[in-house]
């Protein structure tokens, strides 16, 4: 039977091993909330499971690869075991791969809109009377590659997908709504989790990190990169926020209004 908390809540966390995803989980617990995690990785989920039972929340994990078709039933039914009432669905995990549209393949584009559309809206399907018992909220991490391109970074078939996941929100809001569940949507700006750090920066001569930085002042009204808390924050706002649905939140430092 799966446990009742009469006073917990609890958040699921695609993703939630590393980077955004890990940095959402640990605003999460610190607000209170017991965490189910989900990731590819078993060695970082045990290892994200370790730091963030350090705020006295109770982490629970499930190993899975969600580029699977069969990824959102089978975490539904392992979370089933867990709780039958979620309080939020992060849905964090996604995929990036910029191509001219003259090198983009189809293998790309069905990749990106898998993981970026269609599981958002899987694992909000498998995981809605569980959200319909909390009266709880969904957050979808988008993109501002939805909204502003960037000359030179070719990025038609991504950028798509962020337009779309943009869609899901505005729609299952007005959905589900009714029924006392939210669903928002964070656009982050670029985040200098150690992704960026390890693919982006780190092969930079020290001109193109000069350059990278006045770039980054220019573009952004806050002169800066975002950090994962940032987005974080953004996250525990959303899940508390009791009259705010079908918002897609820019957390991007003001990059979209130039």
């Amino acid at each position: 039977m799966p446990e009742h908390h009469d006073t917990g809540r609890f958040a699921v966390v695609t993703g939630g091993s590393e980077g955004l995803g890990l940095a959402i989980a640990d605003a999460l617990a610190r607000d209170g909330a017991d965490l189910i995690l989900v990731a590819r990785s078993r060695d970082r989920l045990q290892s994200a499971a370790r730091e963030l039972g350090r705020h006295g929340t109770t982490v629970h994990t499930v190993s899975a690869d969600l580029s699977g078709p069969e990824a959102p039933a089978h975490i539904a039914a392992q979370v089933a075991h867990v709780t039958d009432r979620i309080d939020t669905l992060v849905n964090n995990v996604g995929t990036a791969h910029f191509a001219s549209l003259a090198d983009t393949t189809v293998d790309d584009m069905n990749r990106m809109w898998h993981l970026n559309v269609q599981v958002p809206l899987l694992l909000s399907q498998q995981f809605l009377p569980a959200l319909l018992n909390a009266r709880g909220s969904i957050i979808n991490i988008s993109s501002y590659w939805a909204r502003k391109m960037v000359a030179g970074r070719h990025s038609a078939a991504y950028s798509a997908t962020r337009g779309a996941i943009n869609s899901l929100t505005r729609a299952l809001a007005s959905e589900l709504g009714p029924q006392g569940v939210r669903v928002n949507a964070i656009a982050p700006g670029a985040v200098r989790t150690p992704t960026y750090e390890h693919s982006y920066l780190a092969p930079m001569t020290t001109e193109q990190r000069t350059a990278h930085d006045e770039h980054i002042e220019r573009s952004y009204p806050l002169g800066r990169l975002g950090t994962a808390q940032d987005i974080a924050a953004a996250a525990v706002y959303l899940a508390s926020a009791r009259w705010t649905t079908g918002t897609i939140l820019a957390v991007d430092g003001g990059l979209t209004i130039r």
